[in-house]
């Protein structure tokens, strides 16, 4: 498909009025989804399956946040329980992605689940390399958001030991794992006073399975429950940071503490931004000023940022789930533009 000159998609100067209508539309669509998972439809395309029975209770952290049954993560167990409140996201869409996006969506880990959430990562990031995004404190207004389920590299907190064999909710409920895996500290460095990246090692006991894995650790702790993030730019940067170290291609693993209004929202962002046509960045053509570009596809009618919602919708409920972090995945892509026409793209990009 050809690429244009012009100079700004045409989804990004629509007024708010329309975002809010495509957005309630995105809900009315899910509303309907939601009455059928929950009016007893076993073979639905929407059902909760596992998720909801008493026996998970203790594996999910609210109850009214769970996984479709069809795209749900299922724990790399040798016998036991599989599950996990995570789902499966993929993103792509013909005419615009320029690969596919893999993520994993998950709720913040409980005091029940860290050592779950350890297993999972291990196993679904097939390579060396493993990437975790954060997108909420541990505490606000006293109450957790999640577990602190990494080691803090404080002189009693360097290593943790992930066992082999899980009871999160008692001896009725246990997951039994190929091995037990070793969790340890490297080195953590801040950002900006935005987002702390924490480096770990995560190893298995067990000789016969892969070595063990680099985990590279994002937790930005500067955006609250039930909103926006404050600023465009420190959302941006951490997009870009976990993104670029994320180069053997195995799902960026995200969550925030349901795991789907914030999660969805950098989700939506970071395959926007680095995964979409409309979104590439070009080498200049000239010496006219400026090194990079972008260009929008030409005559692209679909709004890209309504399908890319649309889309995680399908795959896990609540995904983006305000229509004020609807809104602002529009004023972030429309930032990008502005700073391009300004000739200050590039300094966004070389952090």
């Amino acid at each position: 498909m050809s690429i244009s000159n012009s100079s700004t998609p045409w989804y990004l100067s629509q007024p708010e009025e329309e975002l809010i209508n495509k957005f309630n539309y995105i809900e009315h669509i899910e509303d309907n989804r939601l009455r059928e998972a929950t009016n007893g439809t076993k073979h639905s395309k929407w059902s909760l399956g596992v998720s909801i029975t008493e026996q998970n209770d203790y594996r999910n952290r609210y109850v009214n946040i769970m996984p479709y049954e069809r795209n749900r993560v299922k724990l790399p167990v040798v016998k036991g329980n599989d599950y996990i409140n995570g789902s499966y996201v993929k993103i792509d869409f013909e005419g615009q992605s320029t690969v596919e996006g893999h993520y994993i969506a998950t709720q913040g880990p409980t005091k029940y689940t860290w050592q779950q959430f350890w297993q999972m990562s291990y196993h679904e990031c097939n390579n060396s390399d493993i990437v975790i995004v954060m997108v909420t404190p541990l505490v606000e207004r006293g109450r957790e958001k999640c577990f602190p389920y990494w080691p803090q590299g404080t002189a009693d907190d360097v290593v943790r030991i992930i066992p082999k064999i899980q009871s999160p909710g008692g001896p009725d409920d246990t997951s039994v794992f190929k091995s037990e895996l070793t969790l340890r500290y490297m080195d953590s460095t801040r950002y900006d006073d935005n987002y702390t990246l924490t480096t770990m090692t995560l190893e298995p006991k067990n000789d016969s399975m892969v070595p063990k894995k680099r985990v590279h650790h994002f937790y930005f702790d500067q955006w609250r429950d039930m909103s926006k993030p404050e600023e465009i730019i420190p959302i941006m940067n951490l997009s870009r940071h976990s993104h670029n170290l994320n180069l053997t291609g195995s799902p960026i693993i995200v969550h925030c503490s349901a795991g789907v209004g914030r999660s969805g929202t950098f989700i939506a962002l970071d395959h926007l931004l680095h995964n979409t046509l409309d979104f590439k960045v070009h080498k200049h053509d000239s010496n006219s000023g400026g090194v990079r570009l972008l260009k929008p596809v030409v005559n692209y009618r679909k709004d890209v940022i309504e399908q890319i919602v649309s889309q995680l919708r399908s795959q896990r409920m609540k995904m983006v789930q305000l229509k004020d972090q609807y809104i602002f995945i529009y004023h972030a892509a429309r930032l990008l533009y502005n700073l391009d026409q300004s000739d200050n793209l590039e300094e966004l990009y070389d952090m």
